[in-house]
């Protein structure tokens, strides 16, 4: 008779390892999911759902969500999840399909800019999606997040009140500062050119002037023509400086603040976040922008 290759308890142990390798892989989040669109949206829900809920923004940071195409991926974490944060006003072109595509019959959707006001509506029938660079409405957004997150996961509803309130209270503290920076510059010199156009919201809010953007959302890029008349206009309003965003070449505004003798700053956030500490959070990055902005201004 022959003996085994391997003693018995030899192959137990063995046993139990892979078992128990097994175990500690990577396995299916247990943890809730909502999923959203953009990373500032993202951030803004984090600071409310804390460690209870993952949160998955479907546009990677530092893209431009109007080229955003879904992934198999993103019909996935749809599937998986039981809220989408939607920003609405033409933000999610793709989300009735990627909804359709999911099947996910549990999921439910809320548009956070529905009530709030809606600017540039005389310039196309939809408007201007950027309302979260008005601080008062991410407020309202984050209302809108703590009341979605407690009905959808009750045992919950006291931790998303607390965060709520203690981010909705930096939020105050935050347009209260954006406020005082802005009113630092000289009422003559708080006129702006963008490169997108993004910043309706802000200039409304914090009293500055924004000149036509040289890209409106969903446009080609400007003419030559277009450059030139804003070129003279620049010239006749004594803007003092112009901005490129992040995601976006900033060749042109280059160039046009070259030619006009202008400050050129470039990478101002609006649509996405950072990737450094100062800009990788919507705090952060509202901070950030308005500081460059004073900076070039004053």
């Amino acid at each position: 008779m022959h003996k085994p290759l391997f003693p018995l308890s030899i192959l137990l142990i063995v046993f139990s390892l892979i078992i128990s390798g097994c175990g500690a892989s990577p396995a299916l989040s247990t943890q809730p999911v909502v999923t959203t669109s953009i990373s500032p949206l993202a951030d803004i829900i984090r600071q409310v759902a804390g460690d209870k809920v993952e949160v998955v923004n479907l546009v990677p940071a530092g893209s431009d969500p109007h080229e955003y195409e879904p992934r198999p991926e993103d019909v996935r974490h749809l599937a998986e999840s039981k809220l989408f944060f939607a920003n609405g006003v033409g933000e999610e072109l793709y989300l009735e399909k990627l909804i359709s595509n999911a099947g996910n019959k549990e999921l439910t959707t809320i548009v956070l800019s529905d009530g709030l006001t809606i600017l540039g509506r005389e310039q196309n029938s939809v408007g201007n999606p950027h309302l979260w660079l008005d601080v008062n409405n991410t407020i309202a957004y984050v209302e809108k997040i703590q009341s979605a997150l407690s009905a959808a996961f009750p045992a919950d509803t006291q931790y998303f009140e607390q965060n709520s309130a203690h981010y909705l209270q930096e939020l105050k503290d935050l347009d209260a500062w954006i406020n005082s920076q802005i009113s630092s510059i000289p009422p003559e010199h708080r006129k702006i050119v963008v490169f997108h156009d993004a910043w309706a919201y802000f200039a409304k809010r914090y009293d500055l002037t924004l000149v036509e953007p040289l890209l409106h959302s969903g446009t080609a890029e400007p003419s030559a023509q277009d450059l030139a008349k804003m070129l003279t206009f620049i010239k006749e309003q004594q803007v003092r400086a112009v901005f490129s965003e992040a995601g976006f070449n900033p060749k042109l505004v280059q160039q046009l603040a070259h030619d006009t003798g202008i400050k050129f700053a470039q990478d101002l956030y609006d649509d996405t976040l950072g990737n450094t500490p100062e800009t990788n959070s919507y705090i952060g990055m509202m901070k950030k922008n308005t500081s460059k902005m004073v900076e070039v201004l004053r």
